[in-house]
């Protein structure tokens, strides 16, 4: 069992998601066409999302000196205590080889305890786990298939006593249907706020998750990768694995940059230069929005120049050079005053494309968030 060093359970999803790309789509291989090369199908791509976890408990009433909330996760998490979001970081526990080390975070959550009822909540994504690893397109789920959470909430009372939670089959519920329908470092982020009211409050105690079903435990078997051989290492060795507390820095929002021109390059496609290149992620506002608009982002470090061979592009923005990388997001609008703010991806990017609004966002309301595990 995963955790071995905490004495918990590694829970996720339902076991019926077969091999699949975060659980978005679902893949068959058939060997019969192509004169017996492999072909992949993606099936249904807009069923599911990513994973959704929750749980809730009751502490005591006696007065809580401190509380400890240990975390990690196959792929990347956020985590939620009674509605706070818990840590700023970005894709913790972070990339290590995660059959030798695996990095765990520790929180100090004391003033997030509530007398009597709590809950605990998490979204995961695949990080460098599971999904697209590369950009070429052909590497998928080089550590393993799906996403998966460990964690354990430590509560020590003034009367000495110690109250503990873990991840467990038993307490945890799971939910595939949340606004966050895709993420990936390579692909983009896909998410849907019209979703958002089916999970409002799903972080906090009393939340009906009646349409939630029980999490399951993921062992290695199956679901971790065999690649490896040769002069790349093995991922499936776990003879020698060491779960270990963070050290070192992690990703964090370091700055924010506001777009300094637009232009709309073609009908109905506006392109924004930040000013300067930057690896991070859009942060956009969107005033009196209507419901269920489309927008589409995608991320460039170039545009295509003014020269002959590049003949009907110009001002485009050049995408040859992340190859067979999507690498852009997609939002779909809940109405209102809203914001785009992807959270399981990141862009390395000077322009941004924006299609699917009617007119130019004022320049202000365009925004890139820089993140770095550099201060």
């Amino acid at each position: 069992m995963w955790g071995m060093c905490w004495s918990t359970q590694l829970i996720f999803q339902e076991s019926e998601r077969i091999f699949a790309i975060s659980g978005v789509a679902s893949v068959t291989l058939d060997a019969k066409l192509l004169n017996g090369a492999k072909k992949c199908y993606v099936q249904n791509p807009s069923r599911n999302a990513m994973p959704m976890l929750r749980t809730e408990f009751v502490t005591s009433s006696h007065k809580v000196r401190k509380a400890r909330l240990y975390v990690t996760s196959r792929g990347i998490y956020e985590i939620y205590l009674n509605g706070q979001r818990v840590g700023e970081d970005y894709f913790n526990p972070g990339v290590t080889q995660y059959n030798k080390t695996h990095l765990y975070q520790v929180y100090d959550v004391t003033k997030l305890i509530a007398k009597g009822k709590n809950a605990v909540g998490a979204i995961l994504a695949e990080g460098w786990w599971s999904g697209g690893a590369t950009y070429a397109g052909e590497n998928w789920n080089f550590f393993g298939d799906r996403q998966s959470l460990l964690a354990q909430l430590v509560v020590t009372y003034e009367d000495g006593k110690v109250q503990t939670i873990v991840t467990s089959p038993d307490t945890w519920k799971y939910f595939n249907q949340g606004p966050v329908v895709y993420g990936s470092f390579f692909q983009g982020e896909v998410y849907d706020a019209l979703r958002e009211k089916a999970i409002e409050g799903w972080t906090k105690a009393g939340y009906d998750d009646s349409a939630w079903k029980k999490a399951v435990e993921v062992s290695l078997g199956g679901h971790v990768s065999r690649l490896g051989g040769g002069t790349m290492p093995k991922v499936d060795d776990y003879s020698n694995f060491h779960l270990v507390a963070q050290y070192g820095q992690t990703v964090k929002a370091i700055q924010k940059l506001t777009a300094q021109s637009v232009e709309e390059v073609r009908p109905g496609i506006f392109v924004y230069d930040m000013g300067q290149n930057m690896v991070g992620v859009p942060e956009i506002t969107l005033k009196g929005i209507k419901a269920g608009q489309e927008i589409n982002l995608r991320y460039a470090e170039v545009k295509y120049p003014d020269l002959p061979r590049y003949a009907g592009n110009e001002g485009m923005i050049m995408l040859e050079n992340i190859r067979a990388a999507m690498a852009q997001d997609k939002y779909i609008t809940k109405g209102g005053n809203e914001t785009i703010a992807p959270r399981f991806t990141y862009h390395g990017y000077r322009f941004i494309e924006i299609t699917g609004i009617d007119k130019a966002l004022p320049l202000e309301d365009v925004k890139g968030v820089v993140l770095s595990s550099i201060d």
